[in-house]
């Protein structure tokens, strides 16, 4: 069976499918809005709360639901299963926490171009809206750790569309997010009593990061909490990112997804993190306002170093961060490296020759420096976006 979309289908982001959930629309309107915005039919199995829902109704036939009804109790139950039937597209699991409780499917592919991202972005987003109808199904003795796991889960996935509905959630759990909050995360294994602090909203997003937000209702003592959760995690050996406070609810994405990225940046070893945060940070204020401006940094500066290595075997990219990394040493660049000093001065010379700016000059040293964390955090951001 063929659909479309009918004109005038929602314009609505991913997390406006989340907010309405929270709000208290019904699977059933969370299916028609994936599938509009989606143009394609959608099909939301949870099998523990009811039948599936499909819109739009019957744009699915019976043999292929009961194949995904299957397909959902299986992982459900952490088995591999058949597989999901050959005339469905996508399957997106719904989690509760780690839980897988139910499936999204949809007929739509997903390209490796065009708007493909945009069509992940909202197969997770509703099923991040299911699971929160799935613990409002639950009623208010539900547990409120999913819930926070569902609203943290469609803050990191896109930026507020209804900043009440998250106001609500918040007080809900009784966090008063209205003056903003400072974002964190934890990337790797944390206890479960590590990340425990009083007023702090916190989740593990099922893909070994544990993320929260600091409220900012007295911005001090919100900045103390955070470093002091920050220093007990990294004395763990955890890698840990903060945020800058963000003192608006509409920018508790920004919180988060920052947050996220200095953590990931800290847990690489090719980043020369330490003491360099405050750039960092502010390349990714950067990345997260115009992405653009980021990816043309790179291209401007060390692209035509990686090209050049990858064309011909060689190592100038490596070569250039161990001299900045040593503060500009040609004899500890050489030392760190195991290399004479005449070969790290030719390598550093062809950097200059293929790039156009000089290793040491001040100003060619900036740029380049600043290049090589564009591409950092350009990385990082790409590993975010890999499914856990």
């Amino acid at each position: 069976m063929s659909w479309e979309a009918p004109a005038g289908a929602s314009q609505s982001t991913p997390l406006a499918i989340v907010s309405s959930a929270v709000a208290g629309d019904g699977i059933e309107r969370v299916a028609r809005t994936a599938s509009e915005a989606l143009g394609h039919p959608v099909a939301i199995i949870l099998p523990s709360v009811g039948a599936p829902v499909v819109w739009p109704a019957g744009a699915l036939a019976s043999e292929v639901l009961r194949e995904l009804v299957n397909h959902a109790v299986a992982l459900a139950a952490g088995e591999a299963g058949g597989g999901a039937p050959m005339a469905v597209a996508h399957v997106e699991p719904i989690r509760i926490g780690r839980e897988v409780i139910g499936i999204v499917a949809t007929t739509a592919g997903l390209p490796a171009n065009g708007d493909g991202e945009g069509q992940a972005d909202w197969l997770e987003a509703t099923a991040a809206a299911a699971a929160v109808t799935r613990l409002m199904h639950d009623g208010p003795d539900g547990d409120e750790t999913d819930l926070a796991g569902a609203l943290l889960g469609a803050l990191v996935a896109a930026p507020p569309a209804d900043i009440q509905a998250v106001l609500a959630d918040g007080h809900r759990l009784g966090v008063d997010l209205s003056a903003g909050a400072i974002g964190i995360c934890a990337h790797g294994r944390v206890a479960d009593d590590e990340f425990e602090a009083e007023g702090t909203l916190v989740a593990e997003l099922g893909t070994g990061r544990t993320v929260g937000l600091v409220p900012l209702t007295e911005e001090r003592t919100a900045e103390r909490r955070a470093a002091a959760l920050a220093e007990r995690l990294s004395a763990a050996g955890v890698a840990v990112g903060i945020s800058a406070p963000r003192r608006q609810p509409a920018l508790l994405h920004e919180a988060l997804r920052e947050a996220m990225l200095l953590a990931e940046l800290a847990g690489a070893p090719e980043a020369a993190f330490a003491g360099q945060e405050e750039t960092y940070r502010l390349l990714i204020g950067v990345l997260l306002r115009d992405p653009e401006e980021v990816e043309l940094l790179r291209t401007r500066t060390i692209s035509p170093l990686a090209a050049y290595d990858a064309e011909h075997d060689t190592e100038l990219l490596i070569t250039l961060a161990t001299f900045l990394a040593h503060d500009g040493s040609t004899t500890e660049t050489a030392e760190a490296m195991r290399l004479h000093r005449h070969t790290v001065g030719y390598r550093l010379s062809r950097v200059q020759e293929v790039s156009g700016l000089s290793p040491y000059e001040s100003d060619g040293r900036e740029r380049l420096s600043l290049g090589l964390k564009a591409a950092q955090i350009l990385a990082a951001e790409e590993r975010l976006s890999q499914p856990g």
